[in-house]
């Protein structure tokens, strides 16, 4: 049961690095083009990156980690709210 568990999270977390790539991208892009090179663009390149990087370190946690392997899933979540709540609102590929 605990490995169908890990697969269906490993599934959403390829679903959210997927999201995090290509509509997080655009929504980076839009968001730095609208307000130029000024700190609240560095931080939403700071935080996309942390959302990039939150995916693998997520799987590497939920198959190599020793207790408490759901918890991990909770990062990429948070990280997802943060920048697509306050960031990547405008997705568009204009």
């Amino acid at each position: 049961m605990e490995i169908l568990l890990k697969l269906c999270a490993t599934l959403g977390i390829g679903m959210g690095t997927i999201f995090a790539l290509l509509p997080g991208s655009f929504g980076l892009l839009n968001f730095r083009s609208e307000h130029g090179n000024t700190w609240r663009s560095h931080l939403a390149a700071c935080i996309w990156w942390l959302l990039v990087l939150a995916h693998p370190l997520a799987l590497y946690r939920l198959w190599l980690g020793d207790e408490y392997h759901f918890q991990w899933l909770l990062l990429p979540m948070a990280l997802h709210l943060l920048f697509f709540s306050l960031f990547g609102r405008n997705l568009s590929t204009r």
